[in-house]
């Protein structure tokens, strides 16, 4: 597939996780999920506007500045620094519409990263660099949603490991 098809794929696939988002965050009632919901739509639109403008660079057989990819979500060695004050924020109660929209999220997801792996590894250079770093950022998308998940299903997990010890000391 050419570098093209592969970003015209990638912006339906962004448009899709954005409008989940975007969605969610107009018709829950909790003020942390709202927030939580928007600000990753706001970082999907800013994949979808980093896919049109290499678009038109590609299109007219101009260059692409990567730096332009960025993400407001960090990295997971920055959350794990910041687990307490986090855990703390989280809302006893979360309402059963969020757990069905992260459920969602989560699914729309990961199909997201696995197809920037799959299009990263068939393509080189700047475009393969791209897709990595689109890989990347959609695993942080990954790791934000399913911490939200664990809290909200209260399945005693917190970062992927379990928050108690149910053996017998």
């Amino acid at each position: 597939m050419d570098s093209i098809g592969i970003f015209t794929t990638a912006l339906q696939y962004e448009e899709k996780i954005r409008d989940l988002y975007l969605t969610a965050a107009h018709t829950i009632d909790d003020e942390r999920g709202k927030s939580i919901f928007k600000a990753l739509a706001d970082d999907e639109q800013s994949h979808v506007d980093f896919l049109l403008y290499s678009l038109a660079q590609l299109r007219a057989n101009d260059t692409i500045d990567t730096d332009r990819l960025q993400t407001a979500i960090p990295a997971g060695d920055s959350i794990n620094a910041n687990i307490e004050k986090m855990k703390a924020d989280i809302p006893e109660k979360m309402l059963g519409d969020i757990k069905i929209v992260l459920n969602s999220a989560l699914k729309l997801e990961k199909e997201t990263s696995a197809y920037y792996l799959d299009a990263r590894d068939k393509t080189e250079g700047v475009i393969r660099d791209i897709l990595n770093k689109f890989y990347e950022i959609e695993e942080r998308h990954v790791e934000v949603v399913q911490i939200e998940i664990d809290h909200a299903t209260k399945n005693g997990m917190w970062f992927n490991f379990m928050e108690m010890n149910l053996e017998v000391e």
